[in-house]
Formats: C-alpha cells, sequence, structure tokens
C-alpha cells in the first residue's frame, strides 16, 4: 500500500525502487546474514523520565507513566505540569530580555531592557515584559508564535510519559531493497520507520538522526547531491573516490581473506559537541546504509565529551563500526592521525562557526591542516545566514588554496525542529540546516 508523506505527498512503489514485503526468499537471505526481521534499536529511554523510586502498583506505574494525554500537550512553561518546563521558563525570564523594549532607546542612546514576565498565550512561551509590549509586538511576534507553539508541544510530548515508540528504529537492510534518500519521507519509508505516525514524531527522530543520515547521505552512492545540483566536477572526482572504496568493501564481502585486509572507512567529526553524545548505537543508522563497510569515526574537539555515563575513549558499536573520541584541537593532535588518503577519510564540521570572533582563531589553523589532506570536507550552518558567514570566511581566508566540492544549499537531512536561543527567542537554530563542502586545491603537473 503505498503511504503518505509528512506533507501528504503520495510515496508508492515508483518512489521507493519497489518495496515489498519480505518474501520468503527474502527472509532466508536475512538469516543468511544474521539479520533478524524484527530486531530494533531503541532509543526511548532517552526522553523517557527517570523517577527516583520505582512505583510499586500498577496504578502508581500507569500514573507516572502518562504524565499527559496526546491531546493535553499544550502548556503556559509556568504552569506546566513538567518540572523541567517550569525551569526553562524560568531561566528564560532571568536571561531573556523584552523585544519590545530592546526597540525602545532611553534618551542616552542604551536600550531600556525589562526581563520578559509576559507569557504570550498562544505559544506559552515567556515573550516579552507585558501584557501591552506583547500586544504592541503583536505582527512580529506571530512569525515565530506557531514555531514556539509547536516546540512547547513537542518539548511536553518528550517528556509526557508515554511510550516513545518512534525510537524504536529498524536494523540492518534487506540486501534486496533500495534506500532512497531523496528526503527524510522517502528515506524513513524505504528504510522500515513503521512507528512514525505523525509529524510530531517524524520531528522527535529527524533531531538525532540529521548527523548520522546527513554522514551517509553525503557518502552514498544514491546520494542526493548530485552533478548539476550542487556538486562540482571536482566534488565529484572526490565521491568517487569514496565510493570506490565502499565499492571494494561490498566486492570483498565474502572473501574473508580480502575482508580482512580492507582499510575502514575513516569519518572524523570536527568541533564535536552534541554529535559526540548522542548514544553510540544510533551512528548504526549510518552503518546499515553502508553495511559492508568497515567504519571508524573520530570525533574531535575541545568539547568532544562522550554520552554522560560513558568513561572509554574508544568504543566498539558493532564488528564494523568503532567511535573514538579525542578531546582537543586537530591542528594539535593531527599526528595521532596521519596519514591522509582522499579514498578512504573524510571530514565533517557540524555548524562549526568559523567565522564567529571567538571561534575564528581556533579553526583557522586547522583548516590549513585540512586543506593539506586533500581530503573532502563537509560543513553545515544553523541556518542560510550562519551558512553564508561561514562560507564567506572560508573564501576570504583560504579562497586561492581550495576548490569547493558541493556548493552551498539546504540539507534535505536538515532536523525539523527549531531549537530556540535562551536570551533571544528570536534567535533560531536548525541543526545541520544547509550544507557545503570543499577540499585543499589540487595543483595539476604541466610540461613545456
Amino acid at each position: 500500500m503505498p503511504r503518505h508523506g509528512r506533507h501528504g505527498v503520495r510515496i508508492g512503489r515508483a518512489a521507493t525502487h519497489g518495496l515489498e514485503p519480505p518474501s520468503i526468499h527474502m527472509r532466508q537471505t536475512l538469516e543468511r546474514y544474521g539479520i533478524g526481521t524484527k530486531r530494533y534499536i531503541s532509543l526511548k529511554s532517552l526522553f523517557t523520565p527517570s523517577p527516583p523510586n520505582k512505583p510499586t502498583s500498577d496504578a502508581e506505574r500507569s500514573k507516572k507513566r502518562s504524565l499527559l494525554k496526546p491531546g493535553d500537550l499544550f502548556h503556559p512553561l509556568s504552569k506546566s505540569p513538567i518540572k523541567e518546563m517550569r525551569e526553562k521558563g524560568r531561566l528564560i525570564q532571568a536571561h531573556g530580555c523584552c523585544p519590545t523594549c530592546v526597540e525602545e532607546t532611553s534618551a542616552k542612546g542604551r536600550a531600556a531592557t525589562r526581563e520578559p514576565m509576559f507569557e504570550c498565550p498562544e505559544c506559552g512561551y515567556p515573550t516579552h515584559c507585558s501584557e501591552e509590549h506583547w500586544q504592541a509586538d503583536r505582527e512580529q511576534h506571530a512569525q515565530l508564535c506557531t514555531h514556539l507553539r509547536e516546540a512547547n508541544e513537542d518539548e511536553h510530548d518528550l517528556r509526557s510519559g508515554r511510550t516513545l515508540r518512534e525510537f524504536e528504529f529498524p536494523s540492518a537492510q534487506l540486501p534486496e531493497v533500495v534506500v532512497n534518500l531523496s528526503n527524510w519521507d522517502t528515506f524513513m519509508y524505504t528504510r522500515s520507520f513503521t512507528n512514525l505516525n505523525s509529524d510530531r514524531s517524524i520531528r522527535h527522530v529527524s533531531k538525532v538522526l540529521t548527523y548520522p543520515i546527513t554522514i551517509g547521505a553525503a557518502l552514498h552512492q544514491y546520494s542526493p547531491f548530485i552533478l548539476g545540483k550542487g556538486l562540482t566536477p571536482e566534488g565529484l572526482k572526490s565521491m568517487t573516490a569514496l565510493r570506490a572504496t565502499i565499492k571494494e568493501h561490498d566486492l570483498a564481502r565474502s572473501d574473508k581473506e580480502l575482508v580482512m585486509q580492507q582499510m575502514p572507512l575513516r569519518i572524523f567529526i570536527l568541533g564535536a559537541r552534541a554529535e559526540a553524545m548522542l548514544p553510540p548505537h544510533l551512528y548504526l543508522q549510518l552503518a546499515y546504509l553502508l553495511p559492508n563497510s568497515p567504519i571508524h569515526i573520530y570525533f574531535v574537539g575541545p568539547e568532544c565529551i562522550p554520552a554522560s555515563e560513558e568513561t572509554r575513549s574508544t568504543i566498539i558499536v558493532s564488528s564494523r563500526l568503532a567511535l573514538k573520541y579525542h578531546k582537543g584541537y586537530f591542528h594539535d593532535a593531527i599526528w595521532n592521525f596521519a596519514p591522509f588518503d582522499p579514498f578512504t577519510d573524510v571530514f565533517f564540521l557540524f555548524s562549526p562557526g568559523m567565522s564567529h570572533p571567538r571561534s575564528h582563531d581556533g579553526w583557522h589553523p586547522t583548516v590549513e591542516k585540512l586543506l593539506e589532506t586533500k581530503c573532502a570536507i563537509f560543513g553545515t550552518g544553523f541556518h542560510e545566514r550562519d551558512m553564508n558567514a561561514d562560507v564567506e570566511g572560508l573564501v576570504k581566508d583560504f579562497g586561492d588554496k581550495m576548490d569547493w566540492l558541493l556548493l552551498p544549499q539546504k540539507n534535505p537531512f536538515a532536523s525539523l525542529k527549531r531549537d530556540f536561543g535562551i536570551r533571544n527567542l528570536r534567535e533560531w537554530a536548525i541543526a545541520n540546516w544547509g550544507i557545503y563542502a570543499f577540499r585543499g586545491k589540487r595543483y595539476e603537473v604541466q610540461s613545456k
């Protein structure tokens, strides 16, 4: 049966490369590869509150589990039944500012700002210092009010106590089924994410999967980034080199000797922050897109911290996936990772903020070393302005030393959630909104 995507687009067999229910042959193939048809990776514990004292009776468990009903997700932050949401509201009131006050200038030329103590009745966030200033700013606030209300309901849903079945992810892909990487809808359908029954569920999942799937979409043979649609001729050369290695892995899967001689794909995530703190098993979704490739992911950066319960610097997630953590600057630790090979190594900088005054000096020596490797380097941005600022900074500092591989564009696997700033609710970010890629310039030898 065809399915309707997130935006009501009909997704059928033509759009999904002939996806069919598992046949007897498919099930036998699964057994041969050791893949169970009903294996799932669950991340629901990520967002389920953990009570300090476990309820003893069924009634107490039920009450604790169902803090909010599906139709009761909107609450002003100050009146929320969820403690974390009330604390978030107080944090905004303590550190935020009234936008109407900011626009009103005192006689001395300084902004006369007051804390946002008034909660918008439509989005539930403390947005202005008073109802009067809220009314005066209605037209401007309306541009974000819908998104703030959506964020309000999403955050309450994650903490509602319900069973978050959308985080029960599928395991390895059937060998006969091709993944469609056009966008989130086609990806989730062809990867059999069967528990996504609402736009809210898709938003929840996209926020945590945007990192591994953005990587997978860039490397996969059916990547949405193609020649003529942002990918440059130089980009095609770099991606062909990486995909040649992936193809070698595919061809060697049935030969044990060749498997033992394989060089792993090395994926370096520099300036790692939130992406390093994700549960390790989440990166299996990347491994499933490249099922025959050994993958080593290196998280490198001064803020690189694994999940709170992790103490290991290397985590073996599966026989083909290892995560490694290095706290420090890449340019200081480069000899720990050298030599580099454009056929096996690729770099990702997730929203690095290279042009920001506070981080520019830290990134400059790192980019210099990256360009020397001649490997593909992918970057992302929180929004168009953030991405363009980094791109302009790269051109200014390294324009004559780099080739563009992928021209700046919207990322089809950006998070579908907006995150808002505590100090200013008019500032928002979308993880991996845009994407671009570059590489150190290659100089051709010319004979006279």
